[in-house]
């Protein structure tokens, strides 16, 4: 370790000077001291080197060079200036995509691309393999006994998804509105899942089979581990979404204007913290290309005083009541949803205690989905937008202003433009600097909070690490914190004349076994020890190479 004092000028670095280090420690009665640490300081910065590609011809002159080789070439085909298009135009097969699967993604590494034959290809780019079936993660899943996904047989995928389009062009009904589908994550796996046999069944079609005999179990032992991993099977599932997650997908309206390419045929929507006036606004404006109005009245009745109306293309639909504009409002959003969409009734509106809003926020998801993934894993914007969870950006923000303070570290972005469509970003905070190369702006934008996230916590190497840490359920809301001190009054009415509290006291035993743990989770990196020769503090860990004080 360096001496702060002899460090090129900066000693400014240590908030402790020599002199008032070694009078400390030149006492024999001082007791000597520890000093955990917890986090890393890296001063080191990056040079890179900029290569000057200037020539000596002007750039003027290099186009018209070129623009006369090109006229030439022209004359010598025979062809006049005029009779040459700009573009040439060809004819592309594409497949039309048929029963697409919004809760399966690639894994990492992995990108689909289009083949000149029309079908779908995915593509490994580290490894260059290529198959036409999709893949999938397995996770700590069995090899042998897990449910195959239904998308990863694309034969079968598509003539299901020609029979269910086959089914709901007979069950279509005379009503403009499309028909939206709520679907959750246990639906979607036992639907969009094949067990073993079902798999059997459509292979025998083409495939031929025989029936084989098996060795037994030769002792008790062998026969008891295998019943124990029999009961454990259920644990080692391949990772999916969260079982919480519920998606409103629903066709959108194309114009007449539209050309067709890139246009988004439906639309995905996760209703899960999102109050009913929002989903309804959401899925009118996307879905029907309209805005919903409300009209109120007041009634005269002292329990629900004022009611409100919702028209959508100056036609009715529900209407609800309640003690103020606001609640009436939430809730004749409710009753409109129900109206366009059946299934709000029995998958969302059932699982809600209050008309608020469309999950209880109070109910902690489970994370353990972003456990198996990396910080700095492409896909983690795409997982967030689909769970509600704050994006990459959102939570570089969070970070900043818990640890530095938005006015101390100010974040600065640049953009450049490369070949083959594709886009440089660069985004530096403080001392550090992050580069991708990203499809647009917005997705630069992610990735780079990511890559910074994880230079601030090196530590750190799960997305669901950082949601713990800067995520919604971060910081109480002020709706939960009220309800926490009321319970806590209301254990005072719990106790007996002249004897203890033991309400209050089981209560105090909680809440300090909680900060206990909270305490034993942050784990030091090293330990501040005196040295008693150079009456000064060094690093006794092995692994704090390179500290600067």
């Amino acid at each position: 370790m360096e001496n702060p004092s002899t460090s090129n000028g900066e000693s400014s670095k240590c908030p402790i000077s020599n002199k008032e280090v070694n009078d400390e420690f030149n006492d024999d009665n001082v007791e000597v001291r520890k000093f955990h640490v917890l986090d890393e300081i890296e001063n080191e910065s990056d040079d890179r080197e900029s290569e000057d590609t200037d020539t000596d011809v002007p750039e003027e002159e290099i186009e018209q060079m070129l623009d006369e080789a090109l006229r030439g070439k022209k004359r010598k085909a025979g062809h006049l200036d005029g009779d040459i298009k700009p573009f040439e135009q060809k004819e592309k097969i594409i497949l039309i995509e048929k029963g697409h699967n919004h809760f399966e993604v690639l894994p990492e590494g992995w990108i689909q691309v289009t083949h000149n034959s029309g079908m779908h290809l995915y593509l490994h780019k580290s490894s260059r393999v290529c198959t036409l079936s999709r893949p999938y993660f397995l996770g700590p899943g069995s090899a042998r006994k897990h449910q195959v996904p239904l998308n990863a047989i694309p034969c079968l995928n598509y003539k299901r998804a020609l029979d269910e389009e086959a089914e709901q062009q007979k069950k279509k009904s005379q009503n403009d509105l499309p028909n939206a589908k709520i679907e959750t994550i246990l639906e979607n796996i036992k639907t969009q899942n094949l067990s073993p046999e079902q798999l059997r069944q459509y292979c025998e079609k083409l495939f031929q089979f025989k029936a084989i005999n098996v060795m037994r179990f030769k002792s008790w032992s062998e026969r008891r581990q295998y019943s124990k991993k029999k009961k454990q099977e259920k644990h080692l599932q391949r990772p999916t979404l969260p079982d919480g997650t519920k998606l409103i997908t629903f066709p959108i309206q194309e114009d007449g204007e539209t050309n067709g390419q890139n246009s988004k045929k439906e639309w995905i929507m996760n209703p899960n913290g999102k109050s009913y006036v929002c989903i309804l606004h959401e899925y009118v404006q996307h879905a029907l290309k309209k805005q919903p109005t409300y009209k109120f009245t007041e009634l005269e009745n002292a329990a629900t005083p004022y009611a409100a109306t919702v028209s959508i293309n100056d036609m009715q639909y529900g209407v609800g009541y309640g003690t103020s504009k606001k609640q009436a409002k939430s809730e004749a959003a409710r009753v409109t949803l129900e109206i366009l969409i059946p299934e709000m009734r029995s998958k969302i509106t059932a699982d809600t205690k209050t008309g608020g809003s469309s999950t209880s926020k109070s109910q902690d998801q489970d994370l353990s989905f972003f456990d198996t993934i990396k910080i700095e894993d492409p896909r983690v914007a795409e997982f967030c937008a689909k769970t509600t969870e704050p994006s990459p950006h959102d939570i570089l923000l969070t970070c900043l202003q818990r640890n530095f303070g938005l006015g101390e570290m100010k974040i600065s972005y640049e953009g450049h433009t490369l070949k083959h469509q594709k886009n440089e970003f660069m985004m530096t905070v403080g001392k550090h600097t992050a580069t991708v190369i990203c499809k647009n702006k917005r997705d630069g934008k992610q990735r780079a909070s990511q890559a910074i996230l994880q230079a601030l916590h090196p530590h750190i190497t799960s997305w669901g690490s950082l949601l713990r840490l800067y995520g919604n359920r971060s910081v109480k809301s002020f709706k939960e914190k009220k309800l926490e001190e009321q319970e806590i009054t209301l254990l005072q009415s719990k106790a007996a004349v002249n004897s203890p509290n033991f309400a209050i006291l089981d209560k105090l035993k909680l809440e300090l076994r909680k900060l206990k743990t909270k305490r034993d989770a942050i784990k030091p990196i090293g330990v501040f020890v005196p040295n008693e020769n150079e009456k000064l503090p060094i690093l006794s860990s092995s692994n704090l190479k390179g500290v600067d004080l």
